[in-house]
């Protein structure tokens, strides 16, 4: 009966070790893809940026705004998140506050226009 014993015990502790032997190495790679990515993420949200823009056109079924930046120049941006619903509530010819990297507006909020821009 001890032998029997002895002979399950060293089965087992075998296939312990040799399975951590096999599991220690997945998580290597793994954890070094993780590392990759984590930067990469950090540097598109320190590329955001908040522009003064005139509405150029809004396309709500492809969730796009053009917009015209006080030197006149046109960039087209994609809306993500809240500035979905936002996209909604402009139309051409009004000024917005856009948040945005460099292809996405993550934020589109109207503006007052000045009076100089009022009185054309």
């Amino acid at each position: 009966m001890k032998k029997i014993v002895l002979v399950l015990a060293v089965a087992v502790a075998t296939a312990a070790a040799a399975n951590g032997q096999t599991g220690a190495k997945a998580p290597t790679p793994k954890a070094a893809h993780q590392i990759k990515a984590a930067p990469a993420a950090k540097a598109s949200a320190k590329k955001a940026t908040s522009t003064k823009a005139e509405v150029v056109s809004t396309d709500p079924a492809a969730k796009t705004i053009t917009v015209k930046d006080t030197s006149g120049s046109n960039m087209t941006l994609t809306a993500t998140g809240g500035a979905v619903v936002a996209l909604a509530k402009v139309k051409a010819g009004d000024w917005v506050m856009v948040t945005h990297t460099d292809t996405n507006a993550t934020r589109i909020a109207k503006v007052k226009t000045t009076a100089s821009k009022t009185g054309k």
